[in-house]
């Protein structure tokens, strides 16, 4: 699952190199390993700019000869935004960083989506905070997160919180899922704690489950526990809209430790929604889980789901589902069973063998 999002990000964000308006015309690059798909974006891009460095670097020398005033005239009016970036990166950051602050942020925000983060690091990093926040509110206004994600990770803190209050929540969710280094998320979620109800909510409002669970699959395991028992604490309508993106993506490899990290009120509440009891979905989720050796993940979700009022459906389908259940499991569901007066239920649980009481 997070290769086939990870894929899709890495093909919106090919599309733009490649000059594509739309990026599903690469879809049927998705199958391919997300890695392979960076590396050749990659290639691409330093083609595009490796071909004129030496020229490149001459326009770079001479402009530092030049007065900084003249240099951003010159750049704004002669150069244009493309051959701005392109001679960026052989710029002195501190020059390049004076040179900008005399340009407006829609001729920034121009150049910053031709720019490359791995080229630029130092200059985007020298830029100052009020700066920042100008140029995403320019690029936000044209619906570019693909340049906002791929600079994050290269942003101070300082600049991240100024531009925050200008990103919406769909737009923090869109950011997320197309982070050049996905690392960052943590980061921006120390940031924003804030605010990520509201980022889970519009998961659900606005019908973007896919950048949503990409988040959820992202976030280190020191974050699972609160992010799981907000999404719990948001109401049965976001819980049941989730679980139904989770069944169509097949990303119970991704909820599972969600679920498995909530506090155990939370974990109840989500273990109670009649799509976890659906026949359907259990099997997905026990296939998922014997085919990833999810158990310690999974086992929290089917002991909450199995103490509901309504768990018939969950026993039948352990049952139906045994031989894909390791036999120390099976010992251990069938005493569940008996624990809550299922006797009947843990003979047919016990592994083959087991004299039953």
């Amino acid at each position: 699952m997070s290769d086939h999002l990870a894929a899709v990000a890495e093909t919106t964000k090919l599309a733009r190199v490649l000059g594509l308006d739309d990026p599903t015309d690469l879809d049927f690059l998705v199958d391919l390993p997300p890695a392979a798909l960076r590396e050749y974006r990659e290639r691409v891009t330093d083609l595009l700019f490796d071909r004129d460095a030496q020229r490149m670097k001459a326009i770079a020398t001479a402009s530092a000869i030049v007065p900084v005033a003249i240099s951003s005239k010159i750049a704004e009016r002669a150069f244009g935004p493309i051959l701005c970036a392109a001679v960026a990166s052989a710029v002195e950051p501190r020059r390049a960083v004076d040179i900008a602050k005399n340009l407006t942020p829609a001729f920034l925000a121009e150049a910053a989506v031709q720019l490359d983060p791995r080229r630029t690091a130092a200059i985007i990093a020298a830029v100052p905070a009020t700066m920042v926040a100008d140029v995403a509110r320019q690029l936000l206004s044209r619906g570019d997160h693909i340049t906002m994600g791929r600079f994050v990770h290269v942003i101070p803190e300082p600049a991240l919180r100024a531009a925050a209050p200008v990103m919406s929540d769909p737009d923090l969710l869109r950011i997320g899922f197309l982070l050049e280094d996905k690392t960052a998320l943590d980061h921006v979620l120390h940031i924003v704690a804030d605010r990520v109800p509201g980022i889970i909510r519009a998961a659900h409002d606005q019908q973007m489950w896919a950048e949503g669970i990409d988040l959820l699959d992202n976030i280190a395991p020191h974050n699972r526990a609160w992010i799981g028992d907000i999404t719990a604490g948001l109401g049965d309508d976001v819980l049941d809209s989730l679980i139904a993106a989770v069944a169509e993506l097949d990303a119970w490899t991704t909820l599972l430790p969600i679920t498995s990290a909530m506090s155990p009120d939370s974990l109840r509440r989500f273990a109670q929604r009649p799509a976890i009891h659906d026949e359907h979905i259990l099997t997905a989720i026990i296939d998922a889980t014997a085919t990833h050796d999810l158990w310690p993940q999974a086992l929290p979700l089917v002991d909450a789901a199995l103490t509901t009022d309504t768990p018939d459906t969950v026993w039948h389908t352990l049952i139906q589902l045994r031989d894909h259940i390791p036999a120390d499991l099976l010992t251990r569901l069938a005493d569940h069973a008996r624990e809550l007066g299922h006797d009947h239920h843990a003979t047919r649980l016990e592994p083959l063998g087991t004299a039953t009481t």
